[in-house]
């Protein structure tokens, strides 16, 4: 590619090319003081014109403009001008089929801004578009109108898009992990299990995030831990945000937190190598309302250490205890180190100041997973090396989580 070609902004929007999935969050009614958003989701794929000085994506969405039949559908032509360097981008929709005048921008720092003259109820209004939060398989688009010459600005639309494969599938990169362990108010995990699979998976992973899984631990009837996953520390921080000051959230957060005892047990964490974290699941989850119960035991293993895995742990842990583990009939999964990257999100607390090596096994049934447990623990092996990490390397005696996963969790065995 040639540089100049790559430099001049053509090539902006080539992130977008392929499928998503479409989280729409939409004003009822618009520069009126309204704050009733309506949610609903939509298909997109987009492909390139004119040699990629252009491009049209497809819209096709589960939602009914009042008084019409058929769901909506829209269409954006993105254009991007030679000379001036700069896109226009223009919006037509199945209800009129009218092409509405451009916005008229460009990205910088990885954030586009697109700004232009519409008309919105027989009124001129600006209209302001936004993309941020992009990464391989995330972007974001928000629509915001002014009245009174951008002076002001009110946001009416979001739409989090999420890429899919040819099946529908979300793709998900995680190379930022939230291992969270809470406290249980005594007999409530039932009731958290129940809402989370019901409102906070799909709601969560439209907005960016991916839940990797969610588990019963099976030591300790109240406790329950899950895990999320994000392409980057940009939008973990996005993602959470609109989440947690979202819709989702504000119409069940009395219902989840009545449930809660503690939830401040939070581990960021990374891949430990770059092919260390999770497979993408083999299947696709199972439906809201599954009962399906799950033979498979994943164990966690948490190893807190006096300094990061990589000036010495991380080589013992592969060298020494992942072979053990291996021959008596885990499968090790995933091994993670700390993540000491600052909290972008300091409403959420996560445990600073820590070193952490993590490392997920699974077992095809709990029967299996305790034979092995007890063949380690008598092992010569696997003791000696405990006892040489214990004098250099581990600040304790390492945590071993026995979880089973929940029906609707996506990592299971």
């Amino acid at each position: 590619m040639n540089d100049a070609k790559a430099a001049d902004g053509r090539h902006d929007f080539d992130f977008l090319y392929g499928r998503w999935q479409v989280r729409n969050e939409r004003l009822r009614q618009r520069l009126s003081g309204s704050d009733d958003w309506e949610i609903f989701a939509a298909r997109q794929t987009c492909e390139p014109v004119l040699d990629g000085l252009g491009n049209v994506d497809a819209f096709l969405s589960d939602w009914h403009r009042p008084g019409l039949d058929d769901a909506f559908q829209g269409m954006t032509l993105r254009l991007f001008n030679l000379q001036r360097r700069q896109w226009s981008i223009y919006w037509a929709g199945s209800h009129d089929g009218a092409l509405e005048p451009p916005v008229v921008g460009g990205f910088e720092h990885g954030v586009g801004t697109f700004i232009g003259e519409l008309e919105h109820d027989g009124r001129p209004v600006q209209a302001r578009f936004i993309w941020s939060e992009i990464s391989a398989n995330t972007a974001h688009w928000q629509q915001a109108f002014s009245a009174d010459g951008g002076r002001t600005w009110e946001t009416n639309w979001h739409m989090w898009m999420r890429r899919s494969d040819e099946h529908g599938r979300l793709l998900h990169e995680d190379a930022v992990i939230e291992l969270r362990q809470y406290r249980m108010n005594p007999g409530r995990r039932e009731d958290l299990i129940e809402l989370f699979e019901r409102e906070f998976i799909e709601s969560q992973e439209a907005l960016g995030m991916h839940v990797i899984g969610h588990f019963r631990d099976l030591d300790d009837g109240d406790r329950y831990t899950w895990m999320r996953g994000f392409p980057d520390h940009a939008v973990r921080a996005a993602s959470l945000d609109a989440f947690y000051s979202g819709p989702t959230w504000k119409r069940h957060r009395e219902a989840a937190n009545a449930t809660l005892l503690d939830n401040d047990d939070v581990l960021m964490l990374k891949p430990a190598r770059p092919d260390s974290g999770f497979a993408r699941a083999a299947r696709e989850r199972e439906p809201v309302g599954s009962r399906a119960r799950a033979d498979e035991v994943m164990i966690a293993g948490l190893c807190a250490l006096n300094a990061p895995a990589h000036d010495g742990f991380l080589a013992r842990f592969e060298r020494d205890f992942a072979p053990l583990l291996s021959e008596g009939g885990a499968r090790l999964q995933a091994v993670y180190v700390t993540d000491a990257t600052p909290n972008g999100y300091p409403r959420l607390p996560v445990r600073e100041g820590e070193q952490v090596l993590a490392w997920f096994a699974s077992y095809p049934d709990e029967a299996t997973q305790r034979d092995h447990a007890a063949r380690l623990d008598a092992d010569p092996r696997w003791r000696a090396a405990l006892a040489d990490a214990m004098l250099g390397e581990l600040k304790q005696v390492p945590q071993r989580r026995r979880l089973s996963p929940a029906a609707r969790s996506e990592l299971r065995g």
